[in-house]
């Protein structure tokens, strides 16, 4: 089966009301009217410039992991409904909603290669042991990602249907399991290690 081969409110503008009015100052428009959520985002930025990796273009994003386990929700989330929708055998909806898993799990391990094993790559080059950590995990799930493309490829190539759904759903326990089981794996080991440059000692 696939799985042996196993091991994604703005305040409102605050109107002055002075009965009386007198002369004042020319007051900046943000100043009289609040700050708006979109500029304190724009000055953070200006007051926190990025870091780079040395070497590279690949910039450190804070919010990098975040949007990880963002991904991973939706993965999560989709591959329940491929579950459910071929349990009640709903196939065509089954087929469907595969394509859409495997979309959001190849843009995820997309941009986990860029933006962030290029990056761990060039920040853990004094770091022996969390680099093999890391180059371990990255061919490991490099592995995965061509089983469930492989196994996507055979169900739209040949269907699901009453003779094969009991082996559907076996491949798909097995694929769920190693893909459970890495993310818990991504989320409490593997993505500590994405840091700041400054934080290396680079």
């Amino acid at each position: 089966m696939w799985f042996k081969k196993l091991f994604g409110t703005r305040q409102e503008d605050q109107q002055l009301d002075d009965p009386e009015p007198r002369q004042f100052a020319p007051v900046s428009r943000k100043k009289q009217f609040g700050t708006r959520q979109e500029d304190q985002q724009s000055d953070d930025e200006v007051q926190e410039p990025r870091q780079y990796a040395p070497g590279t273009k690949i910039s450190f994003d804070p919010q990098l992991i975040a949007r990880f386990k963002g991904h991973h929700v939706s993965l999560l989330k989709l591959f329940g409904q491929v579950k459910q929708s071929a349990e009640v055998g709903d196939y065509p909806r089954t087929l469907k909603t595969i394509s859409a898993f495997k979309n959001v799990l190849q843009q995820h391990l997309l941009e986990e290669n860029i933006r962030f094993y290029t990056y761990l790559r060039v920040c853990l080059k004094n770091d022996g042991e969390n680099a093999r950590l890391m180059n371990a995990m990255k061919s490991e799930m490099e592995g995965i990602g061509r089983v469930v493309t492989q196994f996507i490829w055979h169900y739209h190539q040949f269907g699901i249907d009453e003779t094969n759904i009991k082996k559907f759903l076996a491949d798909l326990q097995g694929i769920g399991a190693a893909l459970e089981d890495r993310i818990r794996r991504e989320e409490t080991s593997l993505y500590t290690l994405y840091l700041p440059p400054v934080n290396y000692g680079l």
